[in-house]
């Protein structure tokens, strides 16, 4: 049974699969929660795992590719963490799958990373190693500031700045503590929400995964104050709330 807060008008009505997209340096091992509660709903969950230190962006978006092509289900969401984020948004406006779904981004810097590229300036060699060739090709293009896909697709980020790059005092606010609100401002959209949360809390947070999952039902978050509140059940309001 899914838990008590997750709404069951949110479970899918056909079919339906996630795929999961872990960020930089990790390998999904913290995104197993937000997995087994999103399961809970009906969805069949997968983790796709890449290589961020050892191969660039453009290999891990063709592999991303084939993972997705290989999910069944009749309607397919993506949903991405930190770089995951950064991957699936060039790989479905490269490589568009044709089965309806929506795509989520948490905390993913969408335009530039400013955290990487501190990193990357520290040392000429060693900088470039402890960020891995998938984030340094990331930061050293030119990103299109505006979503070009054709999905829905909807941006959760942090504000409360704990993190890596809470070392670096001139850490530009608001933030994650790894990526900046500033950097998760993807133009063209379909909906964005910042939720005061640091970077990896997001993963293990109720009331994020209430809103990934009304996202990915309904294609908008519970903004607060808005009307969308009166289509949630109040007790997945006073998590979405909280």
């Amino acid at each position: 049974m899914p838990e008590p807060w997750l709404n069951p008008e949110w479970k899918p009505a056909v079919p339906t699969s996630i795929v999961f997209v872990h960020g930089a340096i990790v390998n999904g091992w913290e995104m197993t929660l937000l997995r087994r509660r999103l399961g809970q709903l009906g969805y069949r969950v997968r983790q796709f795992e890449y290589q961020s230190m050892l191969k660039g962006l453009d290999y891990n978006v063709e592999r991303l590719r084939d993972f997705v092509r290989e999910t069944p289900g009749e309607v397919l969401h993506v949903v991405g963490h930190s770089m995951g984020g950064v991957l699936i948004r060039q790989m479905f406006e490269s490589f568009p799958d044709p089965r309806p779904g929506r795509l989520l981004a948490i905390g993913s810097p969408l335009l530039d990373c400013w955290v990487g590229h501190r990193f990357n300036r520290l040392h000429p060699h060693l900088g470039r190693y402890m960020i891995g060739r998938a984030v340094l090709d990331h930061i050293l293009r030119d990103n299109d500031p505006v979503w070009h896909g054709a999905r829905d697709f909807g941006v959760l980020a942090g504000t409360y700045p704990f993190g890596i790059g809470a070392i670096f005092k001139s850490l530009p606010a608001p933030s994650d503590g790894v990526v900046l609100m500033e950097e998760t401002r993807l133009q063209g959209i379909t909906d964005h929400l910042t939720i005061r949360l640091n970077h990896f809390g997001m993963l293990f947070s109720k009331r994020c995964c209430a809103q990934i999952a009304l996202f990915l039902a309904t294609g908008a978050f519970v903004h607060v104050a808005s009307s969308k509140q009166k289509v949630i059940a109040a007790s997945s309001t006073a998590v979405l709330q909280a």
